[in-house]
């Protein structure tokens, strides 16, 4: 059953830190697509800065509130789970 927790563990951790690494990626397409051409080394310079946001960010998550109870917040959100506010 440990083996089980950690594998969730690690799966919460590595959601967490390769959101900004996609979110980097997506913006240096973005950029090459402005200048009309594919230029590798922007791709690359965009997502690793996203990478190591990520790791950074999920570092800090894990030390500071839990990675169980940040994504339990993000689950449990009103606006993200349907429940109607009053």
């Amino acid at each position: 059953m440990k083996f089980v927790a950690r594998f969730v563990h690690i799966l919460l951790w590595l959601k967490v830190a390769v959101s900004p690494a996609l979110l980097g990626a997506f913006i240096g397409g973005m950029i090459c697509f402005a200048l009309n051409e594919m230029v590798l080394p922007v791709i690359t310079i965009c997502t690793g800065f996203g990478v190591v946001l990520g790791i950074i960010w999920a570092e800090k998550t894990r030390r500071t509130v839990g990675l169980s109870k940040f994504h339990g917040r993000l689950i449990g959100h009103p606006e993200v789970d349907g429940s109607k506010s009053k």
